[in-house]
């Protein structure tokens, strides 16, 4: 004997289905960082200025649209490219009008590979006010029938991922089905 879908069931589903896309746009968006944390956008200290930024971002591991937000007063950032980077030399094509002085500026991680950001201010480039970040492309976990190989290191289990927040939501559309 098969039950009718009553208005009840079906608003129930209507109401699950609306929470799990919900679910799965949150969990597909970036997630936004402040380059320096607290401290900010700055001219990093001089006996710490080749690995400031740089341990700043070891402890995070980016991915596609993920961001990185400069909060600054009095300086600059620009997105460069590699010799941009590592030799300082590139600079805005107008000075005056290319690069904000004080606020904040937002830059999406848009593609896979690495990613250069440096202040427009050359002596503050120079003084180390530079970042290069690593950008993965995507935050897929492992399909379920590839098993890990073994591994001599624990870690923490990895927080959910998109496909985990999938998974649920489609637990619980058919659970109410």
């Amino acid at each position: 004997m098969t039950a009718a879908a009553t208005p009840r069931s079906l608003l129930a589903l209507a109401a699950v289905l609306a929470l799990a896309v919900s679910c799965l746009q949150a969990a597909a968006k970036g997630t936004r960082y402040t380059v320096g944390g607290a401290d900010g956008w700055r001219v990093p200290p001089p006996e710490d200025k080749e690995r400031f930024y740089a341990d700043w971002a070891a402890n995070i591991t980016f991915y596609v649209d993920d961001s990185v937000e400069f909060v600054y007063r009095n300086d600059s950032v620009m997105k460069v490219g590699k010799a941009g980077y590592y030799h300082c030399n590139e600079t805005a094509p107008d000075a005056d009008a290319a690069a904000p002085r004080d606020g904040t500026t937002l830059f999406v991680l848009d593609a896979p590979g690495a990613a250069y950001f440096a202040s427009a201010d050359l002596a503050h480039c120079n003084m180390g006010q530079r970042l290069a970040v690593d950008v993965l492309a995507d935050r897929a976990a492992p399909e379920p029938w590839a098993a890990p190989g073994p591994s001599a290191h624990h870690s923490a289990a990895a927080p959910p991922t998109y496909s985990a927040a999938r998974a649920v939501a489609l637990a619980l559309a058919v659970g109410f089905v």
